[in-house]
C-alpha cells in the first residue's frame, strides 16, 4: 500500500482546505477533489484515503479521511456518454483497489487509538459492507470475531458497532450462539462495550424474521441488565442511548418484552420520577414505556402495575411546571416549551389513554386528579386540569357517561385565583368540546359558555383571554346554530373588544374565533357583517408591515369564511375590494416562510366556492404559485452521526432527522405539507370550476400524475390521485373529447403501472377509486387491449396479495398463535384491506361499464382469482367475487355464460346464507342482472334455483330489519326483473306477481328503486286487474301506501314521478271518503310532510 504514500500526502493538503472555515477556499477544494481526483483517478483517490485512514499520524486527518472515503466511494458518477448511465465510484475501480482499501481499513481497525476516529472508521467499514453485500468481504467477519474477543475494549466496542450497522453478518449463526455471544458482551467490564452490544442486539432482533425472533427472547433480561450499571454510574448519556435503542425494539418487537415487563416498568418509572436526572433521560425512559403501550396495548393492559406506576409519574412531570414572568409578557406565542417535562407528561398521558383506553387508565388517573384539583398549589391544579383534557379522547367511552359530573368539576376553575389555572381550564374545556362533541355542546352549553365567555374579558392576562377565545373555536366547530345563536351578541361584543386589543396575538385569535363563529352562524351572521367586514378589510389594507403578516393571513381567512356564511348576495359589494387586496398580498409574498402564503391559497379557494364560474378570470393569479408549490421537490440533508443537526437544520424550519446506517438523514417536512396543500387546492379548483379550469388542465395533469410515485409524503400521493378525475372531468365538460383521450392514454398507463406494485393499502384503495372515476369521466372504449390487460394484471396482483394475507391470518388463528394485540392489528388490517378490495371491484365495474365485451379477453385472467374468493368461508371474500361476476353478466350479457359454471352454485349458496346480509344482497342483485341482461342462457338457473331462494329472502320474519333490508330490496327488485324478462317461463306468473306486490315497498336501496317502480307503473297500465283484482279496497290501500312511501323517500325523474302521482291519485279516487280518511291516517306524519314539502299533496 506504500504506492499511495506520495498521493496521500498531496491529498492531505487538499483535505486541509476542505476543512477550511473560508467558504471560497472550501468550495475550490471541493471542485478540485471532484475534477482532479474523483473523476480522473478514482482508484488513486480511494487508495490514498484508505492509506490516510490507517497510517496518518494525526487523528483529525484519519477521521476526515474515513468520512471522505465513505462519502466518495458510493457517490453516483457518469460512467459513459449515456446521460442515464451512472455508477458509483466504488464500482468503477478495479477489485485490486477494493482489496487494498479493505486491508488498510482492517489494519486501521486493529491499530486505531482515538475513539472518535474509530467510530468513523466503523461507519466506513459498515458502509462498504452494506453496499457490497455480506459475502463480498470474506476477511471481515473473522476480523470482527477477533475484535469481539480481544482484550482491548475499544476493539470489542468496534466489533459491535459494525454488527449494529450490519446485523445480517450474524444471520448465519444459530440463535443460541448469538445469544451466548451477546450475553458475554452484556456483562463486559467496559460500559462502552456493553452499550454497543445492546445496540447491536437490537438491530439483530429487528433484522430477524418473525419466526426467528421468539428464540431471541432469552436475551432480553441480559439486555435490560445493561441499563442498571449505567444508572448507577451516573452515565446519563449512555443510559439515554441504551433506552433509545430499546425503543426501536419496542416499536417492532414489543412481545419480546413480555417476560421482562415488570422489571422494565419499575426501572423506567424510577428514572422518570427522578428529578435529579436530566429531562432527556427521564423522558426517554418514559418514552420506552409508552412505545410499548402503543405497540402492544393488550400486553400492557394485562400487566397490573403498568398504569399504576406510569400514570403517577406523568402527573408528577405535569406538576413540574414553573411560573415565570416571561409567560405573561411575551409578545408572540410559540411552542418553545415543547421539550419541557410538564408538556412531555401531558403528551405521554394522552398517548397512554389512547393506547390503553379508559378501563385501565381512568381509575388510576382519578385516584389523583380530584386531590390535585383541591390542592392549594397552583401547579397541582393546573396539572389536574391538563390531565382531564389529556385523557378525554382515549377514555371517551367511560367519561362520556360521566360528562355532567366532569363539567361540574372543572367549570369552577374559570374563576381560579391563578391565571395559569384559568388558562388550563380553557385548554381543558376546549379539548373536551372536541372529544365529547356534540354531547357537551347540546347538554352543557349553558354551564360551559356562561363561565367561558366572561374569561374573554380578562384583558389583564391576555394569554388567558386568548386561550378562552381559542376554546370557543373548538366549542363552535361542533355546536349547532341553535345552540350558539343565543350567545352571538355577547360573543361578538367580546371579540370586537379583543380585535381592538393591544397585543397582536389577541387580535389574531379574535379574528380566528370570529371566522369560526361566522361559519357556524351562516345567515345569522348578517347582522354583524357591516361591523366586522370593514375592520377586516382595513387590516388587509393597512397592516402591511412584516410583523403583521400572520394577522393579515388570519384576516383574509376570516373575511372569506364570513363571505361563505352570509352568501354571495351580501358579500357581492365587497368582492372586488377583497380580490384586489388578496392580489396585492400575493404579489408581496416573496419569502419562503411567509405565513400569508397558506392563508392566501385557502382564501382563494373559499372565494372560488362562493363565486363559482365567475372565479375563472382570477385563476391566472391563483394557479402559478399553486403549481410552483405542487412541483417543488423535498429538501434533504445527510449528516454524520455526531454532527449537530439543529445548527443548520432547525426543527422550527421544519427539519426532521432519523438515524439510518450511522448517519442522520433529514427531510424538511414543511415543504411537503405546503406541496400537499397545493395539490389539494388544485383539485378543489378543478372540481368547483369545471370548464373554467381547462386552460390549466394540461400543466396540472403533467404535475399531478408523477406524484402517484411521490413516496416521501402519503398525503401528496392521495391528494394527487383525488384531483386527477376532477381535472379530466373539466376537459370532458368542455367537450374536447380528442384532447381528453390524448392525455388519458399516458395517465392510464401510469395508473396501471403503480397499481400493479403498490404496497400501501391506503393509497391502493385511493388510486383504484381515482382510476374508476377518471375512466368514468373519459368514457367508453378509451383503453387499448394492452391497457385492459395491464389493468387486469394489476387487479390480479393486488387480489392475490390480499388472498395470501387472508390465508396467513386464517393459519395463524388456527394455530392459536395470536394474542389480543395481534387480533387488534389483524382487525385493522382486515378493515383496510376490505376497503381496498371494494375499490378493486369498483375499478373492474368501471372498466366493464365503459368497455363491455372488449374487456372479456383481459378479464379471463381475473377469473381464477375470483373463483378462489368465491369458495372462501369469509363472506366478504365471496361477496367481492359475486360483485365482480355480477358486473360480468351486466355488461357482457349472454357472452358471460361461458363462466356460469364457476359462479352459479356459489350464488345459490349465497342467497341462502343466513349470517351475511351483504352477501345475500350481492347475490340477489346478481340474479336480477342475469334476468335483465343474461338472456336464455341463465333462464333455467334463475327460475328453478334462484327464484325459490329469493322468495325465502322476502318472506323472512326479519326481512325489513336494518341488517336485512338491503338484501330484501334487491330480492324484490330481482323478482320484478324475473317477471319482466322471464315471465313466459314461469309456471304461475300471476301468483308470483301478487307475492312481489305484497313485498313492496322498496325503501332503502336507491339504485334499485327506479326499476322497481317503473315496473309497478307498467304492470298497472298493462294488467290493471293483476294487482288490484275487482277493485279490492285492501289492495288499493296497499298500492297507495307503496307509492306514497316511494314519493316521500326518493326523488324520481319527472316522467316517473308524474306516473306515480297519477297512479296514487287514480287509486285514491277509487276509494270512498271514509276509506280515504282511514288511509291517510295510516300514512306517517313524516311521509305527509315530505309529500307536502315536494308539492305533491
Amino acid at each position: 500500500m506504500s504506492s499511495y504514500e506520495q498521493t496521500a500526502a498531496l491529498l492531505k493538503g487538499l483535505m486541509s482546505n476542505l476543512m477550511s472555515t473560508d467558504n471560497n477556499v472550501r468550495s475550490q477544494a471541493e471542485t478540485a477533489l471532484n475534477s482532479e481526483w474523483r473523476d480522473v483517478q478514482p482508484q488513486t483517490l480511494l487508495g490514498s484515503l484508505a492509506f490516510l485512514v490507517h497510517r496518518d499520524n494525526e487523528a483529525t486527518a484519519r477521521a476526515f479521511a474515513a468520512v471522505l472515503l465513505r462519502r466518495i466511494a458510493f457517490q453516483d458518477v457518469k460512467a459513459g456518454d449515456n446521460k442515464e448511465d451512472e455508477r458509483t465510484v466504488w464500482s468503477l475501480v478495479p477489485n485490486g483497489v477494493h482489496q487494498a482499501v479493505k486491508n488498510e481499513l482492517l489494519g486501521a481497525l486493529k491499530d486505531e487509538t482515538d475513539r472518535g476516529t474509530r467510530h468513523k472508521l466503523c461507519d466506513t467499514i459498515s458502509e462498504i459492507t452494506n453496499n457490497e453485500g455480506e459475502n463480498e468481504w470474506a476477511d471481515l467477519l473473522p476480523a470482527l470475531y477477533a475484535c469481539a474477543q480481544d482484550g482491548n475494549a475499544s476493539l470489542r466496542e468496534s466489533a459491535y458497532r459494525v454488527f449494529s450497522s450490519c446485523p445480517y453478518l450474524l444471520s448465519g449463526q444459530s440463535p443460541d450462539s448469538v445469544n451466548s455471544a451477546f450475553g458475554g458482551a452484556f456483562q463486559d467490564g467496559d460500559a462502552t462495550v456493553r452499550l454497543a452490544a445492546l445496540q447491536a442486539s437490537v438491530q439483530y432482533i429487528l433484522a430477524a424474521t418473525d419466526k426467528q425472533r421468539p428464540a431471541l427472547a432469552p436475551m432480553m433480561p441480559q439486555m435490560l441488565g445493561v441499563l442498571e450499571p449505567l444508572q448507577r454510574d451516573g452515565d446519563e448519556d449512555g443510559l439515554t442511548e441504551a433506552l433509545s435503542a430499546l425503543i426501536e425494539a419496542a416499536e417492532e418487537t414489543p412481545k419480546l418484552f413480555r417476560a421482562v415487563l415488570d422489571s422494565l416498568v419499575t426501572f423506567a418509572t424510577t428514572i422518570g420520577k427522578n428529578d435529579a436526572l436530566e429531562a432527556t433521560t427521564r423522558q426517554t425512559a418514559m418514552e420506552l414505556l409508552v412505545t410499548l403501550a402503543e405497540s402492544a396495548p393488550g400486553m400492557c393492559r394485562k400487566n397490573a402495575q403498568f398504569c399504576q406506576q406510569i400514570v403517577p409519574v406523568c402527573l408528577q412531570m405535569m406538576s413540574s411546571i414553573e411560573d415565570d414572568e416571561e409567560w405573561y409578557t411575551v409578545e408572540t406565542l410559540d411552542d418553545s416549551d415543547n421539550d419541557e417535562n410538564h408538556v412531555f407528561g401531558e403528551q405521554t398521558l394522552d398517548r397512554l389513554a389512547n393506547a390503553l383506553g379508559g378501563k385501565q387508565l381512568l381509575p388510576v388517573a382519578f385516584n389523583y386528579i380530584p386531590q390535585m384539583l383541591a390542592s392549594s398549589e397552583w401547579n397541582q391544579r393546573h396539572a389536574g386540569l391538563m390531565a382531564v383534557s389529556s385523557i378525554g379522547e382515549g377514555c371517551l367511552k367511560i367519561m362520556r357517561n360521566e360528562l355532567g359530573k366532569i363539567v361540574h368539576m372543572v367549570v369552577p376553575f374559570f374563576t381560579d385565583s391563578h391565571p395559569r389555572v384559568r388558562y388550563a381550564v380553557c385548554n381543558c374545556i376546549g379539548q373536551m368540546a372536541t372529544d365529547f362533541a356534540p354531547k357537551l355542546q347540546e347538554e352543557h352549553h349553558a354551564a360551559v359558555l356562561s363561565a367561558l365567555i366572561p374569561v374573554m374579558d380578562q384583558t389583564s392576562v391576555p394569554r388567558v383571554q386568548t386561550h378562552a377565545a381559542a376554546a370557543m373555536v373548538n366549542f363552535a366547530e361542533e355546536a349547532t346554530k341553535q345552540v350558539l345563536e343565543p350567545y352571538l351578541d355577547t360573543l361578538f361584543e367580546r371579540l370586537l373588544a379583543m380585535l381592538n386589543g393591544s397585543k397582536r396575538y389577541v387580535q389574531e385569535q379574535a379574528i380566528t374565533t370570529i371566522a369560526t363563529i361566522a361559519d357556524n352562524a351562516q345567515a345569522k351572521f348578517n347582522k354583524y357583517y357591516s361591523t366586522i367586514m370593514p375592520m377586516l378589510l382595513n387590516v388587509l389594507a393597512q397592516a402591511t408591515d412584516h410583523d403583521h403578516r400572520l394577522l393579515r393571513g388570519k384576516a383574509m381567512e376570516c373575511a372569506t369564511f364570513i363571505a361563505l356564511a352570509v352568501g354571495k348576495d351580501v358579500f357581492a359589494p365587497d368582492i372586488p375590494r377583497v380580490i384586489e387586496l388578496l392580489t396585492l398580498t400575493q404579489q408581496s409574498v416573496t419569502e419562503a416562510d411567509d405565513p400569508q402564503a397558506s392563508y392566501l391559497q385557502a382564501s382563494w379557494a373559499r372565494l372560488c366556492k362562493l363565486m363559482g364560474a365567475e372565479f375563472a378570470p382570477i385563476l391566472p393569479v391563483v394557479m402559478p404559485p399553486l403549481l410552483t408549490a405542487a412541483k417543488q421537490q423535498p429538501d434533504f440533508a445527510v449528516l454524520e452521526a455526531d454532527e449537530d443537526a439543529e445548527t443548520g437544520y432547525s426543527a422550527e424550519d421544519g427539519w426532521e432527522f432519523a438515524n439510518i446506517g450511522g448517519q442522520q438523514i433529514g427531510i424538511r417536512t414543511t415543504l411537503l405539507e405546503e406541496k400537499c396543500e397545493a395539490v389539494e387546492l388544485i383539485g378543489t379548483y378543478a372540481r368547483d370550476l369545471g370548464t373554467g379550469f381547462v386552460p390549466y388542465a394540461a400543466e396540472t395533469l403533467e404535475t399531478l400524475v408523477p406524484l402517484f410515485k411521490f413516496y416521501f409524503h402519503e398525503g401528496v400521493r392521495v391528494a394527487a390521485a383525488a384531483a386527477v378525475p376532477y381535472v379530466l372531468t373539466s376537459v370532458k365538460l368542455a367537450g374536447d373529447d380528442a384532447a381528453l383521450r390524448q392525455v388519458w392514454s399516458h395517465i392510464c398507463d401510469c395508473y396501471t403501472a403503480v397499481l400493479a406494485t403498490e404496497e400501501d393499502d391506503t393509497f391502493t384503495l385511493q388510486l383504484f377509486n381515482s382510476f374508476a372515476e377518471s375512466l368514468s369521466a373519459v368514457g367508453a372504449n378509451s383503453m387499448t387491449p394492452s391497457q385492459l390487460e395491464s389493468l387486469a394484471s394489476a387487479c390480479i396482483a393486488q387480489m392475490t396479495k390480499y388472498y395470501k394475507r387472508m390465508k396467513d391470518r386464517e393459519a395463524a388463528r388456527a394455530a392459536e398463535e395470536l394474542d389480543e394485540d395481534d387480533e387488534e392489528q389483524l382487525a385493522e388490517e382486515e378493515m383496510l384491506e376490505s376497503l381496498a378490495v371494494d375499490e378493486v371491484a369498483k375499478a373492474l365495474h368501471a372498466v366493464f361499464k365503459t368497455h363491455g365485451t372488449l374487456f372479456a379477453p383481459a378479464f379471463h385472467g381475473v377469473v381464477p382469482v375470483a373463483v378462489k374468493y368465491l369458495h372462501e368461508r369469509d363472506p366478504a371474500a365471496r361477496q367481492w367475487a359475486i360483485c365482480v361476476f355480477d358486473d360480468l353478466v351486466e355488461f357482457t350479457g349472454p357472452a358471460s355464460s361461458q363462466y356460469a359454471g364457476d359462479f352459479l352454485e356459489p350464488v345459490t349458496q349465497a342467497l341462502r346464507d343466513q349470517s351475511a346480509p351483504d352477501l345475500r344482497q350481492a347475490a340477489a342483485y346478481g340474479v336480477g342482472v342475469m334476468a335483465q341482461f343474461g338472456g336464455d342462457a341463465y333462464a333455467d338457473f334463475v327460475v328453478s334455483a334462484a327464484l325459490p331462494a329469493l322468495l325465502e329472502i322476502i318472506s323472512r320474519p326479519d326481512a325489513r330489519e336494518e341488517d336485512n333490508v338491503y338484501a330484501t330490496d334487491n330480492a324484490v327488485s330481482a323478482i320484478a326483473k324475473i317477471l319482466r324478462f322471464y315471465g313466459s317461463k314461469l309456471s304461475d306468473a300471476r301468483a308470483l306477481l301478487q307475492t312481489w306486490f305484497g313485498a313492496l315497498p322498496v325503501t332503502h336501496d336507491e339504485d334499485e328503486v327506479p326499476s322497481v317502480y317503473e315496473y309497478l307503473v307498467q304492470v298497472v297500465a298493462e294488467q290493471p286487474d293483476a294487482l288490484v283484482p275487482n277493485g279490492d279496497a285492501q289492495m288499493l290501500r296497499h298500492l297507495v301506501k307503496v307509492v306514497v312511501s316511494a314519493l316521500a323517500a326518493f326523488d324520481f325523474v319527472p316522467a316517473l314521478a308524474q306516473a306515480l302521482i297519477a297512479l296514487m291519485q287514480n287509486s285514491m279516487q277509487a276509494l270512498d271518503a271514509s276509506a280515504k280518511a282511514e288511509l291517510w291516517a295510516e300514512i306517517s306524519p313524516e311521509q305527509q310532510q315530505a309529500l307536502q314539502a315536494k308539492g305533491l299533496f
